[in-house]
């Protein structure tokens, strides 16, 4: 699929311009979204685990396009993909290789790991409370 790429016009204005994410209802019944991209900032970082006094950290509110993936890779192929995804992408490289390569990991302490990186994650996708 494509995304379809249209050319906007110039409009007078007729005061503050709503956000982006907020544009007026179309021509349908529901308001059309407009995303933009815009520059990624640093994503603020909190300790998941230390290996021999080596902090590894994790987005402190992964990104919800994180959340989304992790859900269709838990669909489409299995939850070990899924994990293997979420873990690479919140600890980065460096920190994936660190936790792959520690000898010493126990199933305790591996279940802990994932279990907060998903409730992390999967807390991005709840919906605003009305």
């Amino acid at each position: 699929m494509t995304a379809k790429v249209t050319a906007t016009t110039k409009r007078p204005k007729a005061g503050p311009k709503p956000p982006a994410e907020q544009q007026a209802p179309s021509d349908g019944e529901f308001p059309v979204l407009r995303l933009k991209t815009r520059d990624q900032a640093e994503q603020e970082r909190v300790p998941l685990f230390y290996i021999d006094d080596v902090e590894y950290t994790i987005p402190k509110r992964p990104r919800m396009n994180v959340g989304l993936q992790f859900l269709h890779l838990s669909r489409d192929q299995d939850d070990s993909a899924a994990m293997d995804y979420l873990l690479a992408k919140l600890l980065g490289e460096d920190g994936y290789r660190a936790l792959r390569e520690y000898d010493d990991l126990t199933a305790e302490q591996f279940q802990q790991i994932t279990e907060i990186a998903s409730r992390l994650t999967l807390g991005a996708l709840e919906l605003p409370k009305a």
